[in-house]
């Protein structure tokens, strides 16, 4: 049959249309998905207006307090906003949850209607992203905060300071690329908190310099335009808005990786380089559809 010929001719060619690895699927993303890409980002940062809000009013009060001259009272103004911040962190971890669970639609070529699976991702897995986003809002508040009362106020050698600093910004460091690992385990596979959590430290250690680059040059890059000036917090802020599905495609791409080589090549077969091109798509048309 001719026609059923060409139409397996048809689904061949647009298998092997494919990206045959994820680097590939990263860039055609960017080539052909920017408006998508866009329309994400603008999804998620809406759950980060508040924590937006909570930063611009304490750059304000910061200014006004340096200017003033009020000096002692600059550690009360970041106390307050670091803890005002945590639950603010909760709600936009709550909406990054539907970022990643639209992000591996994307990586598996899937077919998404954006704003129906964005919100189906936080309905499915905001647990997730509330404990995820508590974490990482606590030990930002520790390394913030008690980062500053070690540096300014502990009376203390300053060889213990130095260490204590040290160990938050570690702390900080791990639980930052955990939960980010988390977030991608989470809208994969059904586990419960405590293993996908657990399963993270596992990942941490074979993404080790992947995962730490990635989140140097986005989380940190942002948190670090924020703590200067209303200027450059405008432009961190701006940044993160229309960017942070591409950081959010890269830890999921990432994480694929692993997942297909340690647990996936045993355990789910069928997940191994989902919405990859693979060779054996090449088969020949069986010769009864060639008759």
């Amino acid at each position: 049959m001719r026609k059923k010929k060409e139409r397996v001719e048809q689904e061949v060619d647009g298998l092997k249309s494919l990206p045959r690895n994820r680097k590939e699927v990263f860039f055609d993303f960017i080539k052909h998905r920017k408006m998508t890409l866009f329309a994400l980002s603008s999804f998620t940062f809406m759950f980060f207006i508040p924590l937006a809000v909570d930063l611009f009013y304490f750059n304000f009060l910061e200014s006004v307090a340096s200017q003033n001259g009020q000096t002692d009272a600059l550690f009360s103004l970041i106390f307050y906003s670091m803890l005002i911040m945590i639950p603010c962190m909760v709600l936009g971890f709550i909406g990054l949850t539907g970022a990643f669970y639209v992000a591996k639609k994307m990586a598996w070529q899937e077919g998404i209607m954006l704003a129906s699976d964005f919100f189906k991702g936080i309905k499915e897995n905001w647990l997730h992203g509330l404990i995820d986003g508590l974490l990482f809002g606590i030990s930002l508040f520790g390394l913030v905060v008690g980062g500053l009362y070690l540096y300014s106020y502990a009376p203390i050698h300053a060889s213990i300071k130095g260490i204590g600093i040290g160990g938050l910004i570690l702390v900080f460091l791990i639980l930052g690329i955990v939960t980010a690992l988390n977030m991608t385990q989470s809208v994969y596979y059904t586990n419960s908190y405590l293993k996908t959590f657990k399963n993270s430290f596992s990942f941490l250690a074979v993404l080790n310099w992947k995962v730490l680059v990635l989140f140097l040059f986005s989380t940190g890059a942002v948190f670090t335009l924020c703590c200067f000036n209303m200027i450059l917090l405008g432009v961190g802020l701006f940044l993160f808005a229309i960017l942070n599905s591409v950081v959010v495609v890269l830890y999921t791409l990432i994480a694929h990786s692993a997942f297909d080589k340690y647990i996936n090549q045993v355990h789910y077969p069928e997940y191994v380089g989902k919405g990859l091109y693979k060779e054996k798509i090449q088969d020949s048309p069986s010769e009864n559809e060639e008759a």
